[in-house]
């Protein structure tokens, strides 16, 4: 059965979140955090509630990456880290203060998405080198 509260909107614990301000986009209008989930073609108040119940650090990566993605204006990692953490100050739940805004280096590596994609290469590439040196006999 459908849910029928048409004043759930009012009572939600989400609108703070919500409706924040991302920032100004490259045109020059203002992005609120609803606009820029529903970017993603997801429902907002169930994405923001999946963000509300993760640990905070997981949650501030998550929107960094969010932001990086559908923004549609240039930002450094630094202003991306500090938007991020701000945001998920205003979430319900959430813990203490993220160590990984107060990180340049981690923030790079976490917002530069080739790096992912690099750590796995590197990764498989020691395993295909230990499996190697195994059937070769040399460990």
């Amino acid at each position: 059965m459908p849910d029928t509260d048409v004043f759930r909107l009012r009572k939600s614990n989400l609108n703070a979140f919500l409706f924040a301000d991302v920032g100004a986009e490259s045109n020059g209008m203002p992005l609120s955090v609803v606009s820029m989930l529903g970017r993603l073609g997801g429902d907002p108040w169930a994405t923001a509630s999946r963000l509300a119940g993760q640990p905070r650090d997981a949650t501030v990566l998550e929107l960094a990456e969010i932001i990086t993605g559908t923004a549609r204006a240039e930002r450094s990692s630094a202003e991306i880290m500090a938007i991020a953490t701000r945001l998920a100050s205003l979430l319900p739940g959430t813990g203490p203060a993220s160590s990984i805004a107060a990180q340049p280096r981690l923030q790079s590596a976490v917002l530069g998405r080739w790096n992912g994609g690099a750590l796995v290469v590197l990764v498989l590439a020691l395993a295909a080198a230990a499996l190697f040196l195994r059937v070769a006999g040399i460990l």
